[in-house]
C-alpha cells in the first residue's frame, strides 16, 4: 500500500496568518520527505491555492469549507473522517511544514498502528501535538463525528486545553494511543533541540513563533541550514562544531558589550558628580 504524506496549506480566515507560508514551503517539505523515506509514498497538499502553484509531482486535494471559519486547525478535524480513504488515500500521515526532516522516515512510517500521534510535551496540558498524525482512514472517527464546531471547542478552552484541532484529539481520545517521540527521533525545536542536533533526530517541528525559514535562526543553528532544500546533510560533528563556534562568537560579542555599556556608565556617573 503506497503511504499518502499529507502536508496542509490554507489562508486563515482571520488574516492574522497572511503570507507566513507558500506553496515553495510545501514544495521544499515535499522535497525533504521524498528523500528520506525508502517507502512506497506519494506527497499530498490539503490546500485552498491553485493546482498550478505546486510542482507536478504533488496531488493536490481541495481544502474543504467545514468550519474554517472557526480558525485556527478545527477544518483539519475532518481528516479523521472515514470519507478520506477516497479523498486523502486509506492510509496516511500529516505533517506541518514548518519542519526540517533531518534523516530517515521510514522507521517512523513502517509503524503498523491503526493510529499513531506526536507526543511532544510542548504542551504540558495536552498528551499530543497535532503537527504530526498517521492513520488508517476512520480509524478515530469519533473525532470528527463528535464535534459540533463552537460548542466543542468551548469544552476544551473550559477545560483549559491550549490549541485547536489537538485540544479536541486529546478532549475525544485521552492518553493511551500509540505515540512517537524524541526518542524515536521526532523532536520539537528548542525543547529538544536546543543547542545540538540530537542524534537520533529524524524530523525536528517548530512550534511557537521561530521557524526554520528565519535566516538568523538558521546562522545560530547551522544544523538547520544543513538539512533544508538542496543543502544536503552535513556530519552531525560538523554542524554541533559550527554551532559551538557561533556560540562562543556570540559570548565574546555579548562580553564586549557589557564591557562597553560598563565603561559608558561610569563615565556617565563621573560626570554627573
Amino acid at each position: 500500500m503506497t503511504l499518502q504524506v499529507c502536508l496542509w496549506l490554507w489562508r486563515d480566515p482571520s488574516g492574522r496568518r497572511a503570507g507566513l507560508y507558500s506553496p515553495d514551503d510545501v514544495a521544499r517539505m515535499a522535497r525533504s520527505i521524498s528523500r528520506n523515506v525508502r517507502i512506497p509514498h506519494e506527497i499530498v497538499c490539503v490546500t485552498d491555492h491553485e493546482r498550478h502553484e505546486f510542482p507536478s509531482d504533488i496531488r493536490v486535494v481541495p481544502l474543504w469549507p467545514d468550519w474554517r471559519n472557526m480558525g485556527g486547525c478545527y477544518t483539519r478535524l475532518k481528516a479523521f473522517a472515514p470519507e478520506m480513504a477516497e479523498i486523502i488515500g486509506p492510509r496516511f500521515v500529516w505533517m506541518d511544514i514548518d519542519a526540517v526532516v533531518t534523516g530517515d522516515l521510514t522507521p517512523l512510517l513502517q509503524r503498523k498502528e491503526d493510529a499513531v500521534f506526536w507526543r511532544s510535551c510542548t504542551v504540558a496540558s495536552l498528551p499530543y501535538n497535532g503537527s504530526m498524525v498517521m492513520m488508517t482512514a476512520g480509524a478515530r472517527a469519533q473525532v470528527w463525528d463528535e464535534f459540533q464546531g463552537p460548542e466543542s471547542a468551548a469544552i476544551t478552552r473550559g477545560k483549559q486545553m491550549i490549541g485547536t484541532d489537538q485540544a479536541w484529539i486529546a478532549h475525544v481520545l485521552g492518553s493511551g494511543e500509540a505515540v512517537w517521540t524524541a526518542k524515536d527521533g521526532v523532536c520539537a525545536f528548542r525543547r529538544d533541540c536546543r543547542k545540538w542536533l540530537p542524534p537520533q533526530a529524524r524530523l525536528v517541528f517548530f512550534p511557537g513563533a521561530r521557524k526554520p525559514t528565519d535566516a538568523r535562526l538558521r546562522l545560530q543553528y547551522p544544523w538547520i541550514e544543513a538539512h533544508m532544500d538542496g543543502q544536503g546533510q552535513w556530519p552531525r560533528k560538523v554542524m554541533n562544531d559550527r554551532a559551538i563556534r557561533y556560540q562562543l562568537r556570540r559570548s565574546r560579542r555579548d562580553i564586549l558589550r557589557a564591557r562597553v555599556k560598563a565603561a559608558r556608565e561610569a563615565t556617565e556617573e563621573v560626570t554627573a558628580a
